[in-house]
């Protein structure tokens, strides 16, 4: 009885020895980890060798396009002559017209009527339904150098046999329908500054006729006519500067009994390469001098240099 009571003694006493001793170990354990928490130095990096963020680049402006009016150079020309015209300026960066004079009034078309012609033969050759190769006239020349010589030289027997193998009536519903200009009737051989601005754009841009072979060409004869027996730039393009290239259609008729040109209608993109700027300029005329077109260009141009430089002054001030 005495040794049992002496056991459950020194069990009790064991027990109460071990329970001190885990105390003591869990109260140092929770010492260490609150020392190395807050008061041990943390591994962090160095704040100069922490890197910001690359800031996004800021987006480049848009080039600003000066929008320029041609209108006080349209009534100042049309009000210093005689005769009847017609004159449309379109800006085609902006899309409108930026001047205009009797732009809906109806003319003779002369040799303009030839743009119908020819824009319509680029695209059969395009679609493959006409073969470039082909002879298209009496002379041997074939269908691409008539396509070529008809803007170029206007004079070189090229349109009228081009104009018979479509059908004189058939590019009137072509025109109309597939162009889109429902107010033109090439076979009258008159119409508007407005309609023959609109063909014009065609030409520039040439959405049709994508084959680069066809689009050189197409050009080229619009930009370089050299003088035959006529001289084919005569008028707008003689009045620009060689900053500017002027590809152009002309069409006139002089007649000798009154000495007077009947009709002179010149048609133009122009392009100013320094600032990548185009306008289609179209003049129609019956009894104004080719001389007085040329001065036309000669005033279009020295507007837009004004309104140009006007705008390069105005930014340079918004910059300071």
């Amino acid at each position: 009885m005495v040794s049992q009571q002496a056991s459950k003694g020194s069990s009790v006493k064991n027990f109460i020895k071990i329970f001190f001793l885990f105390a003591i170990v869990a109260s140092f354990t929770t010492l260490v980890i609150h020392v190395c928490v807050n008061y041990l130095p943390k591994n962090e990096p160095e704040p100069s060798s922490i890197e910001d963020p690359e800031p996004e680049p800021e987006p480049e402006p848009e080039p600003v396009i000066p929008e320029i009016n041609f209108q006080p150079t349209v009534d100042a020309w049309v009000n210093s002559i005689g005769g009847n015209k017609g004159v449309v300026v379109f800006d085609i960066e902006h899309n409108k017209v930026v001047g205009s004079y009797n732009a809906d009034t109806k003319f003779a078309t002369a040799s303009l009527y030839k743009l119908y012609v020819v824009y319509h033969g680029y695209r059969l050759v395009q679609k493959g339904e006409w073969d470039r190769n082909a002879i298209a006239n009496g002379r041997g020349n074939t269908i691409l150098q008539c396509l070529d010589a008809a803007i170029r030289s206007s004079d070189s027997g090229c349109a009228e046999p081009l104009w018979s193998k479509i059908g004189q009536s058939h590019l009137n519903d072509v025109v109309n329908y597939e162009f889109n200009m429902m107010s033109v009737t090439v076979s009258s051989l008159q119409a508007t500054a407005n309609e023959i601005k609109d063909m014009m754009l065609m030409f520039y841009y040439h959405t049709e006729v994508t084959d680069e072979s066809l689009v050189s060409v197409m050009k080229d004869s619009f930009l370089n006519q050299p003088t035959t027996t006529y001289n084919w730039r005569q008028g707008l393009p003689s009045g620009f500067t060689t900053a500017a290239k002027v590809y152009n259609k002309v069409g006139w008729n002089y007649s000798p009994d009154a000495r007077a040109w009947t009709i002179y209608d010149d048609a133009a993109i122009v392009e100013f390469p320094a600032e990548n700027r185009h306008f289609i300029v179209v003049v129609m005329s019956s009894y104004v001098p080719y001389q007085q077109i040329s001065r036309f260009g000669s005033e279009f141009e020295a507007a837009y240099h004004a309104g140009i430089n006007t705008m390069s002054v105005s930014g340079s001030a918004d910059a300071s």
